[in-house]
């Protein structure tokens, strides 16, 4: 459990004894201050970033002090997604957490001494949401009263996504998120169209939270191996995130609604094991709203066309280049008609094509970079390409989907109910601090796509998004700004390559991490 603690000038002294004991009982935690004794300070500067880590995900539970808790417990609910209460008895302290999902306590350092501070933390860290009906229904009532005091839904900018044609998904998952009924609330208020998973995402959720300890020990303790254990929580973590998006599928008859799951990163090179990998997840999860994910290296792309033909929903995942884009349209359209012989209906099979962005620029802007530094002639041509290629690579992709999906091959098929394979923008979290904490989201809105946002970047365009058709504004500019790459001497192709290589590992680290992580604790558990 990841926990933060924060207090001003009237809480400090508790804060430390409160600290100095978390660090002795193992938790892992994050102080916010205050980091001295300054009686000028002010309360709200040191709780307020706290409750913003609580409501982005990033924390689990906050503890805020200040001298009669009142002032902490009234900045702390300021942010939405907060659930505070200043809480000086035993009773409040598990309660609030069980009936009200309560994920800040407040403490008045004036009003109660350390012991009985301390055993009201630990009181509160120990208790668990219990997910009843009338609870889930009630915290429901509160979100939709916090949406009405910020942002409306009728002026909440993900809403508005919708009306240009684009679906956004959420590229995170955590069973808390399910039990706790918030992901249904994003469903609701956000309008929420599906979530991404993978191997990094779920290596987090399980090894950084609490949200799994029950059910590893479960499944240890009956005798299931490591690669079992983990099955079983990822399967079972898709199958509830699959049901609570499937009355959306139900609604746009398979537009939306999916969960993607994704088969082991070992295998991205390995045809024959993702398709054996990919058809036991699909008959596991047993959901029609599931995605396979699968690689988009050249060894992923007869997998791609072989489980289309089946029937199977794909998400083809680790996308960078625009030649290997384009293999990926065919291969999807490859099974389509390999489907439409076997007399498969078409209408049930669904794909998306996850080109990832971010990535891109910070590769590029470091050769760019490079190029500026040692001068010459090239040198204020390749400044002027700081942040643009990938956009500009995303709205050529979209031109090719275009080309693609209007032409006449794709036609037979949708004459016979085939849905296009959208392109979905993947790696969104902007990494540059310089450039917009919604850069990869306000340039590619448009019809018949997917945009798949982390925690942080979904909060970030929740509060200040500008929603507006924009992917096909400046299409010259960006076939521009990729010729401009090579004039420079950057080869886009080699980077795209070489960002899949990088990619591969990058899902392979925190796969492996993880499996030793459910080890360890499957050890600890037998004894």
């Amino acid at each position: 459990m990841r926990i933060g603690i924060a207090a001003d000038h009237g809480g400090f002294i508790l804060k430390g004894l409160i600290v100095a004991t978390l660090q002795k009982t193992g938790y892992e935690f994050t102080d916010f201050g205050a980091t001295e004794l300054n009686p000028d300070d002010d309360y709200p500067d040191f709780v307020i970033p706290m409750a913003r880590a609580v409501a982005e995900g990033k924390l689990d539970r906050g503890v805020a002090i200040c001298s009669s808790g009142v002032g902490a417990s009234i900045v702390a609910n300021k942010v939405n997604g907060v659930r505070a209460a200043l809480i000086h008895d035993d009773y409040s302290a598990h309660q609030g957490v069980e009936d009200d999902d309560m994920n800040i306590i407040c403490l008045g350092s004036f009003v109660i001494g350390y012991e009985q501070a301390w055993d009201l933390v630990r009181t509160f860290l120990s208790a668990t949401f219990s997910g009843a009906k009338r609870h889930r229904r009630r915290l429901a009532k509160v979100a939709a009263l916090e949406r009405k005091g910020g942002i409306t839904m009728k002026e909440n900018p993900l809403l508005k996504l919708e009306s240009y044609g684009q679906s956004i998904w959420l590229d995170f998952i955590r069973r808390g998120m399910l039990s706790s009924g918030e992901m249904a609330r994003m469903i609701k208020e956000d309008g929420l169209g599906g979530v991404t998973s993978n191997p990094a995402i779920f290596e987090k959720a399980i090894a950084e939270t609490g949200d799994y300890d029950d059910a590893i020990r479960t499944l240890a303790c009956a005798g299931k191996s490591v690669a079992e254990i983990y099955d079983e929580l990822v399967v079972e973590d898709i199958r509830l995130t699959a049901d609570l998006f499937r009355p959306l599928y139900d609604r746009t008859e398979g537009k939306d609604g999916f969960i993607s799951l994704e088969v082991s990163p070992h295998l991205a090179h390995d045809t024959a094991g993702t398709l054996t990998e990919a058809r036991r997840l699909w008959q596991r999860v047993n959901r029609p709203n599931v995605m396979i994910k699968v690689p988009g290296t050249l060894e992923g792309l007869p997998a791609i066309s072989q489980l289309i033909g089946e029937g199977i929903n794909v998400n083809v995942t680790l996308l960078f280049g625009l030649p290997r884009y384009r293999a990926v349209a065919e291969a999807y359209i490859d099974g389509l008609e390999e489907a439409a012989a076997q007399k498969r209906p078409l209408k049930s099979v669904a794909s998306v094509a996850s080109f990832f962005l971010s990535r891109i620029d910070v590769l590029i802007d470091a050769l760019v970079e490079k190029k500026v530094v040692e001068g010459g002639p090239v040198a204020d041509l390749a400044g002027s390409l700081r942040g643009k290629v990938a956009i500009a690579s995303a709205r050529m992709a979209y031109q090719m989907w275009k080309e693609i999906f209007a032409g006449e091959r794709f036609q037979r098929l949708a004459a016979s109910s085939a849905h296009p394979q959208r392109v979905l923008w993947a790696s969104t979290s902007t990494k540059n601090p310089a450039y917009s904490d919604v850069k990869y989201v306000e340039a590619l809105i448009g019809p018949q796509t997917v945009n798949t946002l982390p925690l942080e970047t979904l909060s970030a365009y929740r509060e200040h998004g500008n929603p507006a058709s924009r992917l096909e504004e400046g299409t010259a500019e960006a076939r521009h700004c990729l010729e401009r790459l090579a004039k420079v001497g950057i080869d886009l192709d080699a980077v795209t390559q070489q960002l899949e290589n990088e990619g591969v590992e990058k899902f392979v680290k925190p796969f492996d991490s993880l499996m030793k992580t459910l080890e360890q604790k499957r050890s600890a558990a037998q004894g």
